[in-house]
Formats: structure tokens, C-alpha cells, sequence
């Protein structure tokens, strides 16, 4: 299996990206989005930095 279809595959489970996003939101003290793309993959950024997206979730650093 090629290196980005791998990629998708993990990106695409929720649980995995949700426990990266609270990893990073407290490594940076900041609240995390989870957002969905429009490819069935998620994403995560800080709040006010991820812009316009369907966010699914929120993650707090505490």
C-alpha cells in the first residue's frame, strides 16, 4: 500500500485524530478543532487559526 493512501486510512478514523488534536492542544496551551474535509479525512488546528470549516469537535489543553 502506497505511503499516502496509508495516510488517508489513518486520517479518516476520528477517535485517532481527536486524541492527536488533545495531544497538541496541551503541548501548545491552545484549544483544538477537529474539522472534517471535504475527501472524508480530518484535520485539526487551533481555533483561531483553522478558519471557516465543518468542525465536528472541540478539544481543551486542561
Amino acid at each position: 500500500m502506497s505511503c499516502a493512501c496509508e495516510r488517508k486510512k489513518v486520517m479518516s478514523d476520528l477517535e485517532r485524530v481527536s486524541g492527536l488534536a488533545r495531544k497538541a492542544a496541551m503541548l501548545e496551551g491552545k484549544v483544538m478543532a477537529v474539522f472534517r474535509r471535504s475527501d472524508g479525512t480530518y484535520g485539526f488546528g487551533s481555533v483561531g487559526e483553522c478558519g471557516v470549516v465543518d468542525v465536528v469537535e472541540y478539544r481543551h489543553y486542561l
